[in-house]
């Protein structure tokens, strides 16, 4: 049988994607609540959430991280079945990736210039450079396994998306604990943080998610 028959037949015993979202959901919800958890007993909730969530730069961070991790999920879901390297769309990631440069740019244009340092810097870069990751262990674990019960042909690209699902989750969980609310800190410190566990997830769901 030549390889795209295999694809082929493989693909046509996975066409419901119903139980591989029930997959996906029974792991990356608990892990999601676990890591909730996690940073409510261990940082705790920001005092003044509730003000924040009325100041359009702080709730752009959960909209850009939010839908980083729902797309990679999405995504996810895609790549499980044989046919998903040709279905996959990336392009609403660069698209979420091209509106978090533009509210940077546009951050640095209204920022007077004697703060520009300051709000870049921040006061918790290491908090969220180690939190971040640490968050995603658990949601980028759950989005690996239901990856693992499906039968992806392109494994680096389903490790990649894995990893961008479960650490921009986690990103927006993070987002209820830290008060830098300039997109001149999170835009590039909350994406160095999400690229750096992203890139493992390559590395990782390259060798893990082969068959």
């Amino acid at each position: 049988m030549k390889t795209e028959d295999l694809i082929r037949a493989l693909a046509a015993d996975t066409q419901d994607t119903r139980p591989m979202m029930s997959r996906l959901l029974m792991g990356l919800v608990p892990a999601m609540l676990v890591s909730l958890a996690a940073l409510w007993v261990v940082l705790g909730f920001r005092a003044d959430l509730a003000e924040a969530l009325r100041m359009p730069d702080s709730v752009a961070r959960f909209v850009l991280t939010g839908a980083l991790g729902l797309l990679g999920a999405r995504l996810a879901l895609v790549l499980a079945r044989p046919e998903g390297r040709d279905a996959a769309r990336l392009w609403p990631l660069l698209a979420v990736v091209a509106a978090a440069v533009a509210l940077l740019g546009w951050a640095y244009v209204t920022t007077p210039a004697e703060g520009l340092q300051m709000a870049v810097v921040g006061k918790t870069r290491t908090t969220c450079l180690v939190t971040i990751p640490l968050l995603s262990v658990l949601p980028v674990s759950a989005i690996m396994w239901a990856l693992r019960q499906g039968a992806t042909t392109v494994p680096a690209l389903a490790g990649f998306v894995a990893g961008l699902g479960g650490s921009g989750l986690s990103a927006a969980i993070y987002a209820l604990h830290c008060t830098e609310d300039t997109p001149l800190f999170y835009v590039p410190w909350y994406g160095l943080a999400i690229l750096g566990v992203t890139l493992v997830s390559t590395v990782v769901g390259a060798r893990l998610l082969r068959w």
